[in-house]
This record gives structure tokens, sequence and C-alpha cells, in this order.
């Protein structure tokens, strides 16, 4: 029996055009990771919700599932055990993880967010506390006792003289309103909370202070995202499209805040102020938004450099811990702590196009 060469050609196509199907499906498939906060969701993620409804991450093949997370000490592990593919920690715990005789984590951070600190101490303005010696005896409210803030806090009032327990306290008191309600009820002395709970704080009308804190401790930079080092070494696509993406987020943040905050709470809309005008909830959303992009815009020396790390930064971190005695020894490899390989993948794009395209949407 004879076959008929028109069948074989056909059928010889058809396997090429499947073969070929299959390729651009499997090129095109969307790689799911797991995103997890220290915290939970606010306007932080503008510029995350903004790439997301721009198609940034799926640019890059990348579909994001969130986890919120009680602190950076309750994340980072997540981290390390791969329940979390990208976290967005403080640095403090995985430092101190690195101390001899504890077993070091196997997480690296890939990109500085936040590049300066984002803690501030804070206290209702008819309160009599003016400096940072006047919290002995005190009760400091944080967010979680496993925040990336407790360390560096317990360090900065180590060199004032003052111990935990001894002369202050801690209480978790959480963030948003039960936290706002117990700071009003001064059920805590001190709220030592991040910027963006501080400007939503604000936008109560409540009359607030912050404690001056020495520079140098302003000048220590804050969350970035973070990954398993197996991640960073065997599957780079991820941490480049995600630091690419946000990358873009920030810029469109940066060039329309309207837009950022209407996009955010329309995929949070149970975070948008409620009981307000439309003009209303994106001027609070404005405020907050703004308390964080400062950070994500702080570029020490002036030179606009996304996602990077310079040695000293996490050398004058590690400084502080040992000073404040929450480290055994400053003698600590910093350079095992975070990589700067991709940086500038994650500006790897069009900006100006990017900028004209910001300015016009809605």
């Amino acid at each position: 029996m004879t076959t008929n060469p028109f069948h074989r050609v056909t059928r010889i196509g058809l396997a090429a055009i499947l073969s070929l199907a299959a390729g651009t499906f499997a090129a095109n498939a969307q790689e799911k990771i797991v995103v997890g906060q220290a915290t939970s969701t606010s306007l932080t993620f503008g510029p995350v919700f903004a790439a997301i409804e721009l198609g940034f991450f799926k640019e890059e093949n990348l579909e994001l599932d969130f986890k919120n997370f009680a602190g950076a000490s309750v994340l980072i592990p997540q981290i390390a055990n791969k329940s979390v593919t990208i976290g967005f920690p403080g640095p403090d715990p995985l430092i101190l993880s690195r101390q001899p005789g504890r077993d070091p984590i196997p997480v690296q951070f890939f990109y500085n967010a936040a590049r300066r600190s984002i803690w501030e101490f804070l206290v209702l303005d008819d309160s009599p506390i003016k400096t940072l010696k006047d919290m002995r005896g005190k009760k400091i409210g944080v967010g979680a006792l496993a925040n990336a803030n407790v360390p560096i806090t317990r360090a900065m009032l180590s060199e004032l003289g003052l111990t935990m327990t001894k002369d202050y306290s801690f209480l978790a008191i959480g963030v948003g309103a039960p936290a706002f309600r117990a700071t009003q009820n001064k059920d805590v002395d001190v709220y030592n909370t991040f910027d963006t709970n501080i400007a939503a704080f604000e936008n109560t009308g409540v009359k607030l202070r912050r404690i001056p804190q020495n520079q140098k401790y302003h000048d220590l930079f804050s969350n970035g995202f973070a990954a398993h080092i197996d991640t960073i070494k065997e599957k780079p696509q991820i941490v480049i499209g995600f630091g690419r993406a946000f990358t873009k987020g920030i810029i469109v943040c940066e060039v329309n805040p309207d837009f950022c905050v209407r996009n955010f709470y329309k995929h949070n809309p149970t975070l948008r102020p409620q009981g307000v005008s439309d003009e209303e909830a994106l001027k609070r959303g404005k405020h907050i938004l703004a308390s964080r992009m400062s950070s994500y815009l702080s570029f020490p020396g002036g030179k606009r450099s996304f996602g990077v790390y310079s040695e000293k930064s996490w050398k004058d971190f590690v400084a502080a811990l040992y000073k404040g005695g929450e480290l055994k020894t400053d003698n600590i490899d910093v350079s095992t702590l975070y990589t700067n390989k991709f940086a500038a993948e994650y500006v790897r794009f069009d900006e100006a196009a990017l900028r004209k395209q910001a300015a016009a949407l809605k």
C-alpha cells in the first residue's frame, strides 16, 4: 500500500505547527510566584499594583500571589523555606542570623527599594516625651515584636543607656486603626512605626509629633526585595523580571501619583477610605504614597540607581547593631547578604517612552 505524499507532507506540517505552538505556549507561560510582605498591604505597594495593571509583570512572564506576615522575622524564614518566592523585609533579622554560632539563613537581598529609614517614633502632640532619652519607663508600641525595626530600636536606645525590660517595654499593637486607637488611648506612650502607616494616622486629623533621631539612623536603608539563594542562582529571570517591573511601577507612580492611587484602590477596594468623596480619598492616598515614594526615590549621591546596594550601607547597618549590643561582633561578611549582579537589567527599558505613557494615564 502506497502512502499519499500529500498526506505525509500535511502530517509533517501539522507536527511542525503543533511544535511551534507548544514552544510559544511555553515561552508565554506565566511563572506563578508568591510575594510576601512583613505587614498588611498598603500604598507601599502602589508601584507593584501599577505594574500589575499596566502588564509589566505579565511582560516578564510573572504572575503574583500575595501573602502578608507579622514582621520580617516571620517573613524571612518563609523565604528560606521557599514558601515565599520574593519577600519585602527589612535587613535586621538576616544580619543577626550571620553571627558566629548561628545557622546562616540562605536568603539574599537583590533589590534596594527604600534607601533610607522608613521608621519613626510617634507621639501625641501633647506628650511630655521630647527626646529618645525621655523613653525611660515608657511603653513603646510596635506593629509586631517580629518587626525588622525592633533590633535597631533596641540598639538605638541602648546607645542612650536604656535597657529593654528594665527601662522600657514593647507592646505589639499592630497597624492601622487598632494601633491608632491604642496610641490615642495612651495604651502606649510612643508608637514606633513606618512611614505609610504614619501618613495614614495623620490622615485621621490627630495631631502627632515625631521624636528626633540621630541622622545615622535616618540614613540606614529599610525594606528591599529578597529571595532564596537558590532562586537567585537558578531562576535569575524571576529576579530580573520582578526588579524591572517594579522599577517601571516606581517611575509610573513618580510621574502620575493620581493614577497610582486610584489604581491601588481599584485593586484593593476595601483599603479605600470609607465615607469620603473620591477627591478626599485621592488626597489621603497621595499623602500616604508620597511618604514612601520619598524613600523609593532617595538616591545617596544624587545618581538614580534603582535596586543597587552599597557595601558601606550594609556595614553601617552592622555597625549600628553592634554598637547597640544586638551583635556580638561586627566581623560579618556583608557581601553574602546582598547582590547587585542584576541591577543593570532593572533599568533595561525605554524610560522616556514609559514616562510619556505614565503621564497620559487617567
